[in-house]
């Protein structure tokens, strides 16, 4: 039985991807989805949170000194240090990526325009085949309509894929009302870019 499909242009052995959980943080459970047969893996998502909460708690610990006497630089902590979550899971990706020969898919999870998409690329850069962008997220806004929604959605996508090579796939939320609208708006590259 030829069971070989193609999923985002990667070619795979058959149509089974293991989604994103917390298998993936185990090397041994990785190894076994592989050898079950699984063929690829998604691993679970790096927030919008953790990101603007690492930039932000550095930018809040070092400004915090920044008119300080001059030792008052020892007090910085180091980088790696502010980074640890969005580390941590890059640091898990390459070691996803080279404890097996099938494809890794990143995931970024994110609900707002923002730096935090810059990050897309060192999800690519630390190995990942491709990369899925989760947009589901509750409309609680009363001021913001569903047209601005929805292009704020496209805007966030447009902004990811501009930072990557690789493969994109979007999840969204079911509550969405008319996205296939904002996505054929006059000079949107996002629905040809995916």
């Amino acid at each position: 039985m030829q069971l070989e499909t193609k999923y985002l242009g990667l070619s795979l052995k058959n149509p089974l991807i293991a989604g994103a959980s917390p298998l993936a943080d185990d090397l041994d459970k990785v190894r076994a989805l592989e050898d079950a047969g699984v063929a690829a893996i998604t691993m679970y998502s790096l927030f919008e949170e953790q990101i603007t909460q690492n930039m932000v708690g550095a930018d809040a610990h070092i400004g915090a000194y920044e008119n300080s006497f001059a030792e008052a630089v020892s007090y910085f902590p180091e980088m790696s240090l502010l980074e640890r979550g969005v580390e941590a899971y890059l640091e898990q990706l390459e070691k996803v990526k080279s404890a097996v020969s099938i494809p890794v898919i990143g995931s970024l999870n994110g609900t707002r325009e923002g730096p935090w998409v810059q990050y897309a690329s060192l999800l690519e850069s630390s190995g990942a085949d491709a990369l899925e962008l989760n947009l589901y997220f509750l409309a609680t806004d009363l001021n913001e309509s569903s047209s601005d929604l929805e292009d704020r959605c496209v805007r966030i996508v447009e902004g990811v894929r501009e930072q990557i090579s690789i493969p994109l796939a979007v999840k969204l939320s079911p509550r969405f009302t008319a996205f296939l609208k904002a996505l054929s708006c006059s000079g949107c590259r996002c629905a040809g870019a995916l």
